[in-house]
């Protein structure tokens, strides 16, 4: 049986993302003070619709980030970790003794070309340069799930429907975890 991860959660408002984007643009300017001379990175997940976090969805972000961490220590010595299960969903952010350059082309290759990467967010920042973009490693912006257009450009057109969404995002659930039946 198919598992739909959004029937169970607590549903968020626009002002509950954006009072929780707040709080994560505090924590990093805090790290970004302690660690002046290291990298920071915040990892979350894009999920659709009003349900951000439920035991599924936490589940997702372990496996995803059990992954990230591998890479990313293979690479660097992490420094600090501060897990967070917000109500708008599942956070990490770490701070990580390597170039925030390095960080943010790891990271980028995750989120595009891992099942799982698709679903995540990893900005990338250090006291040189605030945030690490793909245009800096002269990459293309991130893919839409659904249409493999600009992501940016569908989420503000309204391009597709949370429901179309959210059948990715339980598509990809299922296959991660197929093995469990």
């Amino acid at each position: 049986m198919k598992a739909d991860i959004f029937k169970n959660g607590s549903e968020q408002t626009i002002a509950d993302v954006l009072r929780n984007k707040d709080q994560r643009a505090a924590l990093q300017q805090q790290l970004l003070q302690q660690y002046p001379d290291d990298t920071i990175v915040a990892v979350k997940l894009n999920i659709p619709g009003p349900i951000k976090t439920n035991d599924k969805i936490v589940k997702l972000f372990k496996a995803g980030i059990k992954q990230i961490e591998t890479i990313l220590q293979a690479n660097g010595k992490l420094l600090k970790k501060i897990q967070q299960n917000q109500p708008t969903g599942p956070e990490n952010f770490y701070v990580f003794q390597l170039s925030g350059m390095q960080v943010k082309q790891l990271a980028s290759e995750f989120e595009d070309h891992n099942l799982l990467g698709r679903l995540f967010d990893i900005d990338v920042m250090d006291a040189k340069n605030a945030h690490y973009s793909r245009k800096q490693l002269n990459w293309p912006s991130r893919k839409c799930f659904i249409c493999n257009r600009d992501a940016k450009e569908c989420g503000r057109n309204r391009t597709h429907s949370v429901a179309e969404l959210q059948a990715y995002v339980n598509q990809v659930y299922n296959e991660v975890f197929s093995d469990e039946g």
